[in-house]
């Protein structure tokens, strides 16, 4: 019988090299930005050379866009699993999507760094990038259509851009400020922005 030291190694599959490779890319972007990221610095990351890596990305543009993508997909499907449990109160779906949202970073600090760090693309890529940012948005202004029926669409999908736009923005703030407990931003949020959605609801039921 084979030790464990002359056994072969296994072969990753093309798709486990994939996300390894991706993991890499996540953490030199993280660190490096997308300015200082390069295919040598992310094979040298994930442990293969730099034609490897050309087989399965054509460019450090791809790399960065696929690692951004399938950092907000993540992001988006865990707070949608989050917004489901909590049933089919606005408030209570709102406070969860707002806590899975502000965890997340918590959890993955570099997927931070990734989305909202400093050293991003300019040109077409920014444009990609913010494109990929509005269509979270909107995917997540179903939510808000979905819980209140009596108001406007418009007005609905109005409000979902709001409050990803502030939860954003806060979300930069809480990073440089992370003595700052998850339940005090979360309430932060939810004393500022709910009494008015609360309003606004009541005055379409009237």
């Amino acid at each position: 019988m084979a030790s464990a030291a002359t056994q072969p190694r296994r072969r990753l599959s093309k798709e486990a090299r994939r996300a390894k490779l991706l993991a890499a890319a996540e953490a030199v972007f993280a660190e490096a930005g997308y300015s200082g990221a390069t295919m040598e610095l992310v094979g040298a990351r994930g442990g293969v050379t730099r034609s490897l890596l050309y087989e399965h990305f054509a460019s450090i543009d791809e790399l960065y866009l696929e690692c951004h993508r399938a950092a907000r997909e993540e992001m988006q499907r865990r707070l949608f699993e989050a917004v489901a449990r909590a049933g089919p109160d606005l408030r209570d779906q709102l406070r969860a999507g707002l806590t899975s949202y502000f965890a997340y970073f918590n959890d993955h600090p570099q997927r931070f760094e990734l989305l909202y760090g400093p050293g991003g693309p300019g040109g077409p890529l920014a444009e990609q990038s913010a494109e990929l940012r509005f269509v979270a948005a909107e995917q997540i202004s179903a939510l808000f259509v979905a819980a209140a029926p009596d108001v406007a669409r418009y007005e609905a999908v109005a409000g979902a851009h709001m409050v990803s736009g502030a939860a954003e923005q806060l979300a930069r703030w809480w990073h440089r400020n992370p003595e700052i407990s998850l339940e005090t931003v979360v309430d932060g949020v939810m004393t500022v922005i709910w009494p008015g959605l609360q309003a606004r609801l009541d005055d379409a039921k009237a």
